[in-house]
This record gives structure tokens, sequence and C-alpha cells, in this order.
């Protein structure tokens, strides 16, 4: 009888640990998926305007290659 209480007991704190841990993780997931998508529009802030200057600095340098070709 004592040895089915303590099995009992047991089962019981074994589902009250999964359960919280359960909640535990799903808080975990939620606050890296938030990291995730801020990391990301951070990372995308940081690279629009280096992809327009890159684009802005190619188109130049085409313009001065051509303004080069029609003076010779």
């Amino acid at each position: 009888m004592i040895l089915q209480k303590l099995f009992l007991s047991f089962l019981v704190l074994l589902m009250i640990v999964s359960c919280s841990d359960s909640k535990e993780k799903d808080k975990q997931n939620a606050v890296e998926r938030i990291t995730e998508r801020i990391a990301n529009d951070a990372v995308s802030s940081i690279k629009t305007p280096i992809e327009k200057a890159k684009l802005a600095k190619e188109m130049v340098e085409n313009h001065n290659s051509r303004v080069k070709e029609a003076e010779k």
C-alpha cells in the first residue's frame, strides 16, 4: 500500500514536471522565434542600404566607362 502511494506520488510529480517543462519550452520557442525575426529585420535593414550603395557604385562606374569611351 505504501509502495503504491509512493509510486502514484512519483507519477504525479513526473506529470507536473513534464507539463511545466513543456510550457517553458513553448516560451523559449516563442522567444527564439521573436529573436530570429528581430535579427532578420536587423540584417535586412543593414543589407539593403549596402546593396543599394553597391548598385549605385556599379552605375557610376558604367557611366564613367561610357564617358571615357565617348572621349576617344
